[in-house]
């Protein structure tokens, strides 16, 4: 039991961290830059790039002061993560998984259109159409990999310690999921997500998987709606977009058990 409320310690330390740095930003840098309140407005991707550095830096903060409380000596903050390589065979099935959770995430936001449930598409228009769309590929890829280092290779790392990794996947997968805008459905696919980040990382403790997920993700879904692919799925049959979902989410639990069966031991 013991090991399991240190784990959620872990997770609600980190938590607080980022409920101050949001609360600080809506409350003192808003008023001055007048940028909106976080996760509203037209400058969402500045505000949680912004948001992000400043959870981070104090979170290496407050990771210092922890284990000198403890009275452990802490490993390197920044080699938290674990910035080892990957092979090139894995990083190509990281880009597969990442272009599958794609076209997962665009046949459900347009299947959703059909039983008029908009704010899915709703916010992933105003996102996209919140800066250029160079800024926004830029901070697609500077702000996934802010989130991975935050959420997967601080929190989830410190978390794991001396319990079995399905419990603190859980954990964060949730946690990452009750974090997403967009409605039930988008936090039902962060799940999906979280699951995924969790168990890749697990497998070879290099955040390097992780992000080629999130960012192949991340431009690919910006690429499509750059292109006009996003907008003329809505023009696909119900049934083809149930298929497409289905096929891609297939392919995701397959990817999964496959590092779900064969976890790295640390």
């Amino acid at each position: 039991m013991k090991r399991y409320l240190s784990m959620m310690g872990n997770y609600l330390l980190y938590l607080a961290v980022i409920i101050l740095v949001i609360f600080l930003y809506n409350t003192v840098i808003d008023p001055v830059l007048g940028w909106g309140q976080f996760g509203k407005g037209t400058n969402i991707p500045i505000q949680v790039f912004m948001v992000l550095v400043i959870t981070i830096a104090l979170s290496a903060i407050v990771y210092t002061i922890k284990y000198r409380l403890l009275k452990q000596t802490p490993g390197s903050f920044w080699r938290l993560c674990g910035f080892s390589p990957i092979s090139p065979s894995f990083s190509v099935h990281m880009i597969t998984i990442g272009l599958a959770f794609t076209l997962l995430n665009a046949a459900t936001m347009k299947l959703l259109l059909y039983y008029n449930i908009t704010t899915f598409n709703e916010f992933t228009e105003e996102y996209y159409n919140s800066v250029p769309f160079p800024y926004l590929i830029v901070s697609s890829v500077l702000t996934t990999s802010l989130e991975l280092i935050l959420f997967i290779g601080i929190m989830f790392n410190e978390a794991r310690k001396h319990v079995p990794v399905f419990w603190p996947i859980l954990v964060i997968a949730l946690i990452i999921a009750a974090l997403q805008p967009g409605g039930i459905a988008m936090q039902l696919l962060g799940v999906v997500l979280g699951f995924i980040y969790g168990y890749v990382y697990a497998r070879f403790s290099s955040i390097w998987s992780a992000m080629l997920i999130g960012i192949v993700f991340n431009i690919s879904l910006f690429g499509m709606k750059k292109i006009g692919w996003l907008d003329s799925m809505e023009n696909m049959s119900e049934f083809t977009l149930i298929v497409l979902a289905t096929v891609m989410g297939l392919y995701l639990i397959f990817s999964t058990l496959f590092y779900w069966r064969k976890p790295k031991a640390r």
